[in-house]
C-alpha cells in the first residue's frame, strides 16, 4: 500500500539518470508490506478506489476522534487544538510546528522494528510507534529551524500519541487555515506581497504598465553589484532618458541586433522581454574601443563603473566567441541618438560590446530600488 499517486512519491528513469551522470551504479533493498491490485486511478463509484480512494480515505481517518492512523509516506500537518497544548509545546521542542507539512518518511514499533502503518499494531501499541518526520521543502525549513536552536538534521522522531489527536492529511479543508497561518508566520513580507499581487490585480496592472514595475534579474551578468533573483522596482514614467546619467543602471528593450544574436543560440525573446545594463556611453561619445582582456575606453579613458573582474567567468567563455565579431569593438564616434551599454560581469555579459550601440528611444525604465532580498535593499543611487 502506498502509492507515488497516493502520497507524493517519485521515480526517475534509471537510463535517464544514468545518461545525465555518465555512470553510476546504486544497490539498495526494498521491503513490501503489502499489495493492492486491480485498481485505477479513477473507479466506479467516484472515490471507492484507486488514488482518489485513498485521498477520501486518508481524509476520513484523519478526521475521526481519537487515535488516528499513520502511514509511511503519508504528509501530515499538526494542528493546534484545545486541551492539546501540551502535545503542542511538546512537539514545538521537537521542531514539529503547527500548519507545516511533514512526510513520514519511516516508521517503527516500540522496539526498534520497522512497519508501514500504525495499523499493524495493536491498539494499545500504535501510541508508541516512533514516526521520523521532516518537512516538506526542507532546504528552506531546515534554515528556519536552526535559527531557532535546532542542531540535528532531519528526519526527527516522534511519538505518534503526540501527533495522532492534534494532525490532519492535507487533502483536509480543516488544514487550510493553520497552513496559511504558518506561511505568513515563516516569511510574511513575501506572502503580504503575494497576497497584495492576488488581491488587487487591476491597479497594479495598470501601475505597471505606465509606471513602475518589478523586475527580477534573470542572469549574472550585472554581477557583483546585481545578482541573479535580486528583484528591482523600475520606474517606467516617460523620459526616461531625460532622468539617465552616464554611469546609471537601466533597462532596456532589446535592438535588432541583441534579438537576432539571442534568436542564433536557440533562444526566443518575447515582445516584452528587458535587459539590465549600465550606461558607459553617451551621445557624441568617441574613441570607443575593446582593449586588453576584454575591457572598455571611452573617450580614451576607462569606461565608467564598478571593477568587472570582480564575478566568475562562464565554464565555456561563451563571450570570447561572440566577441570575435563584436559589433562595438571600435567605434569612432556615438550618433546623437545612441549610447553604449556594458554589463558589470564582462566575462558574462552580452553587452555593446557584442550588439553594438543602444538607440536611446529602447530604454525604458530605470531601478528605484532594490527591494529583494530584504538584507540587501539598497536605493537607486547606490548601485
Amino acid at each position: 500500500v502506498g502509492r507515488a499517486t497516493d502520497w507524493g512519491s517519485s521515480s526517475w528513469s534509471a537510463k535517464d539518470v544514468c545518461d545525465a551522470l555518465g555512470s553510476i551504479r546504486a544497490e539498495g533493498e526494498m521491503t513490501v508490506f503489502d499489495t493492492r491490485k486491480g485498481e485505477s486511478l479513477f473507479a466506479w463509484p467516484p472515490a471507492s478506489k484507486g488514488a482518489i480512494g485513498a485521498v477520501r480515505q486518508s481524509v476520513m481517518e484523519s478526521s475521526k476522534g481519537g487515535q488516528r492512523e499513520f502511514r509511511v509516506g503519508e504528509v501530515i500537518v499538526p494542528t493546534e487544538i484545545n486541551g492539546y497544548e501540551k502535545e503542542s509545546e511538546l512537539l514545538r521542542e521537537q521542531f514539529i510546528y503547527p500548519g507545516v507539512d511533514y512526510r513520514i518518511m519511516t516508521m517503527s514499533d516500540k522496539d526498534g522494528n520497522n512497519i508501514f502503518s500504525t495499523k499493524d499494531l495493536d491498539e494499545s501499541e500504535r501510541s508508541k510507534a516512533k514516526l521520523a518526520l521532516r518537512p516538506c521543502g526542507w532546504k528552506l525549513q531546515a534554515q528556519l529551524w536552526q535559527k531557532d536552536g535546532m542542531k540535528t538534521d532531519w528526519p526527527v522522531e516522534v511519538n505518534a500519541g503526540l501527533l495522532s489527536s492534534i494532525s490532519l492529511t492535507r487533502f483536509n479543508i480543516g488544514s487550510a487555515v493553520p497552513r496559511v497561518v504558518a506561511a505568513f508566520q515563516r516569511d510574511w513580507v513575501a506572502y503580504t506581497f503575494a497576497l497584495m499581487v492576488a488581491v488587487s490585480p487591476i491597479p497594479l496592472t495598470l501601475l505597471a504598465r505606465n509606471a513602475v514595475s518589478f523586475y527580477a534579474i534573470p542572469s549574472a551578468s550585472m554581477e557583483p553589484t546585481l545578482l541573479k533573483g535580486d528583484v528591482l522596482l523600475v520606474e517606467k514614467l516617460p523620459g526616461v532618458y531625460d532622468r539617465t546619467a552616464r554611469g546609471d543602471v537601466i533597462l532596456f528593450r532589446p535592438p535588432q541586433t541583441l534579438r537576432d544574436i539571442v534568436t542564433n543560440n536557440g533562444s526566443q525573446l518575447s515582445s516584452t522581454s528587458l535587459f539590465v545594463k549600465r550606461v558607459v556611453g553617451l551621445p557624441g561619445d568617441t574613441e570607443i574601443k575593446l582593449v586588453g582582456d576584454n575591457d572598455v575606453l571611452v573617450n580614451g579613458s576607462p569606461s565608467v563603473g564598478p571593477d568587472r573582474s570582480l564575478c566568475g567567468d562562464e565554464p565555456l567563455r561563451l563571450i570570447d566567441k561572440l566577441l570575435e565579431n563584436g559589433k562595438g569593438k571600435n567605434i569612432e564616434k556615438l550618433g546623437e541618438n545612441d549610447v553604449y551599454v556594458l554589463g558589470d560581469c564582462k566575462g558574462v555579459s552580452v553587452d555593446s560590446r557584442v550588439f553594438g550601440v543602444l538607440p536611446k528611444e529602447n530604454i525604458v525604465g530605470r531601478p528605484v530600488a532594490r527591494i529583494w532580498p530584504l538584507e540587501r535593499f539598497q536605493m537607486s543611487g547606490k548601485l
